[in-house]
Order: structure tokens, then sequence, then C-alpha cells
């Protein structure tokens, strides 16, 4: 019995969800030092800071331009400055740290790409250019729809809508962003439940009801992301796909995604982990994201971009970096929203994707204590049995043998 027990014991210790954290403050504001231009222009740029005990990360969620995050290590002493009239005007160097940050990683959101699956492949990579359109994220009218602000979670709500950009094409329809920021390690509350870190962000997008070229029969959607920070730069980003055992908090989705960044230099010389992006490879074509409604969503090895510079001139990230970014790291990553034979993206006119920016080591999905006590008691009920009828069978026979012998006496 007792090694039975010792048994349970040691598979719940190996089994238990032992993730620790360090828990930060989450502070956030609005326009961050704005006064008068920043209502009359419909300016919405979030900045969040999120305090711990030996550093600070601070984020700054960009709606000016293409949307971008921009997030970086600092000491707690160190605050985040705008110059607000350079930055609306997307000049280098409108956006400062008090203190040199120790590492710095930025994201654009810069293309979405709509291609004709001719021959329902799912693959964007197979379209040619006469079946493909390109949607720059900065020509949408960006709109904050909410902003809840609180100590241990902050979520933004953002919506883009009447397209139309300086090639004269138009579009109607609606992308829907959010963010949010975390103080601790969890999981979030929108499904696909991602795990995130209190060093990372969550993002997830909409395409609701997205106008279609007409000329496309069966049109599909990727999503384009930049990758602009600290590493070195001619080491590429490298994907790393992780199966799962478990899938209680995205039902049927056994895999995430990870896309890490090199690690780089601290300031004393030590080796730390980058940043990374992480996701489920799920998209949803309906609002209630059930299983039912699930669709697959396809990536492609990250690829270099040349011509740093001009590539990110229209986002906040060019206002922080300018024209050191001709020497960061800076890398395109690609995702396409479907999977082969699942109706195209005009079956139902919506689907989502979701992913995390983190800084340091992605966390691990681990079994939850609800899964930890199901598989301990489907093996340790049984073995339990065992042993009390092995036990209840050495009682019974006991007093058979003394009977005997005392019979024969």
């Amino acid at each position: 019995m007792a090694s039975a027990s010792s048994f349970c014991l040691l598979l719940v210790v190996a089994l238990a969800d032992s993730g620790t954290s360090t828990r930060r403050t989450l502070r956030s504001w609005v326009n961050w030092g704005c006064d008068e231009p920043c209502p009359e222009r419909n300016v919405t740029a979030v900045y969040l800071r999120a305090d711990g005990p030996n550093d600070t990360l601070h984020y700054l969620w960009d709606f000016v331009g293409a949307p971008s995050v921009l997030l970086a290590v600092t000491p707690p002493s160190a605050w985040l400055n705008i110059s607000w009239d350079d930055y609306l005007a997307r000049r280098e160097n409108s956006v400062y740290f008090s203190e040199k940050p120790t590492y710095t990683f930025g994201v654009i959101i810069s293309k979405i790409i709509e291609f004709n699956d001719v021959n329902d492949t799912a693959l964007i990579d197979t379209a040619d250019v006469k079946n493909t359109n390109v949607l720059r994220t900065e020509y949408f009218n960006w709109r904050r729809v909410s902003l809840s602000q609180k100590s241990e979670l902050v979520n933004l709500d953002m919506e883009g809508n009447s397209y139309h950009d300086t090639a004269n094409i138009s579009r109607y329809g609606s992308v829907k962003l959010s963010l949010q920021g975390f103080c601790t390690l969890d999981h979030s509350d929108m499904v696909p439940h991602m795990l995130h870190t209190e060093n990372s962000t969550l993002v997830d997008i909409i395409l609701d009801h997205m106008q279609t070229n007409e000329t496309f029969s069966k049109s599909r959607f990727a999503i384009e992301l930049l990758a602009v920070g600290g590493g070195n730069p001619e080491v590429p980003m490298f994907v790393d796909p992780k199966k799962s055992l478990d899938d209680e908090h995205t039902p049927g989705i056994f895999e995430v995604v990870e896309v890490r960044t090199p690690p780089y230099n601290n300031l004393d010389g030590t080796l730390n982990a980058g940043s990374y992006l992480q996701w489920r490879p799920v998209s949803y074509s309906n609002a209630l994201r059930e299983i039912t409604s699930s669709t697959e969503t396809i990536q492609y090895p990250p690829k270099q971009v040349f011509n740093h510079t001009s590539i990110i001139r229209n986002s906040m990230l060019y206002c922080y970096y300018g024209e050191a970014t001709d020497n960061l790291l800076m890398q395109k990553i690609m995702v396409s929203l479907g999977s082969k034979g699942d109706g195209y993206y005009k079956k139902s006119s919506y689907l989502t994707w979701t992913f995390m920016i983190g800084y340091g080591t992605p966390p691990e999905e681990r079994f939850s204590s609800l899964v930890i006590m199901i598989i301990s008691i489907g093996l340790g009920l049984p073995l339990l049995i065992m042993v009390a009828t092995g036990l209840y069978l050495c009682v019974r026979r006991v007093p058979k043998r003394h009977g005997n012998v005392y019979l024969s006496r």
C-alpha cells in the first residue's frame, strides 16, 4: 500500500503544473503626455508599463500608422518619453527612454495579403503575382473600440475599416485587433486560451466580412509581420513547432508554434534569450470559436528583409529605431489562414489568428490539476485495487493455515 501511495505521489509531482513566474504590476496610459493634437487626430498609442522586482518591461501599442508593438527591458527607474509633434510626423528618435534599455524588440502587423487559391492548396507561396493582392495596414482607418486598464490586465480593442490606399484601392469590411498585457503566468480567457507569462503581450486578429477581389473566386488571406530588434541580424529566426499531449485549453489542437530570435549579449557579456512569437496553428470561422468552426493556419520560414529603414518608415518602430534599423535584426513572418477543403474565406467571411509576443524563454504547457487528478485516478486506482486484493487473499489464507494446524494436534 505504501509503494502505491508513493507511486501516485511521484506521479503528481512529475506532472504538476509547477511553472513559476514573477508577478508584475501593470500601469497604462493612452497617448502618454499628449495634450492637444491627439484628440483632434483620433490618435491611439497605449503605453503599458509592467514593473517587476528587478526590471521593468515597457510596451508601446501604436495605431498611428501600421499597427505596431514595441517591447523594451530597462531598469525599474527608466521611463518612456514621446516627442509628440515629431512622433505624429513619424520622425526618428521621437520615442526614447530616460535610461538605455538592455533589450528591445518590435513587431509590425504590416500586410494583409489576399490570394486566389485556384488549386485549393491553402499555400500562399503557390500563388503568382496576378492572383495576389496586398493590403497595407496603415491605410485602414483605425478607431479605438474599448480600453480596460487594471493592475492585473490591460485590454485594448481596435477596429480598422474603410481601406483606401495610394493606388486608389478601396475595400469594405473590418480588421479587428485586440491586445492584452498580463501580470503573471496563466492562460488567456480568449480562445484559443494561449499560455502567457508576465513578459508577454497577446495579439488577436479578426478578419470580419472583408471585401474580396471580385476576380478571385477562391480567396484566402495571409498576415505578414515584420520583426525588428536585438540579436545577430545575420542569424535567421527559427520556427519550432512543438507537440503537446494535452488539448485541455484548446480542444483538438496538440501543437504550439514558436518563432524565436537569436540570443543577445547582456551588458555584462552573458548570453540571454531574446524574444519570441508563439501561437497555436488554428483559426476560427465564427465568433463562438468552437472546435466545429476551426480551421488550420500555415506558417512559412522567416525571411530576411533588406532596405530596413524604408520598410518601417510609416510605423512607430521607425520613431524609436530610426536609421539604426540597418544594423538590427529584421525579418518577415508569414502565416496563412485556412486549410485545404475548408470552403475558402467566402464560406464564413470570418477568420481569426491569435499570437503572443514575449520576452525571454517561451512558456511550456503543463498538465493542469484536473488532468493530473484524472491521470492519478486512472493509474493509481487499478494499482490500489491490485494491492488491496493481494492483501485480502493473504489475510484470508492465514487463518485457514492456523486452523488446520490446530485440528491436527
